[in-house]
């Protein structure tokens, strides 16, 4: 999946740079399904320019209505920055 989203082939020696493990390491953590984690994800997401709320969900690690709760709730000010009022607009 993660080859689509980046729109080409993504290899295994990339990923395993991308997470900061040797290749064994990578083919480890594989084999014995630790290698999906929301660390891993948010790693790969920062790497490949991926967005990692989208990454979580399509590999199950947060729900899509959660996801979609958190957003709503979140409002379009969920930076918390607010405009001054108290100043000119630039």
């Amino acid at each position: 999946m993660l080859s689509y989203l980046v729109g080409r082939p993504v290899r295994t020696v990339e990923l395993a740079k991308a997470l900061g493990v040797a290749r064994s390491s990578f083919y480890v953590a594989r084999d014995e399904g630790r290698l999906i984690s929301a660390d891993n994800l948010l790693r790969l997401a920062d790497v490949f320019g991926l967005n990692p709320v989208d990454l979580l969900v399509r590999y199950g690690l947060v729900s899509h209505d959660a996801a979609m709760e958190y957003a709503r709730d979140a409002g379009p000010d969920a930076t918390g920055l607010r405009p001054r009022m108290d100043l000119p607009p630039l």
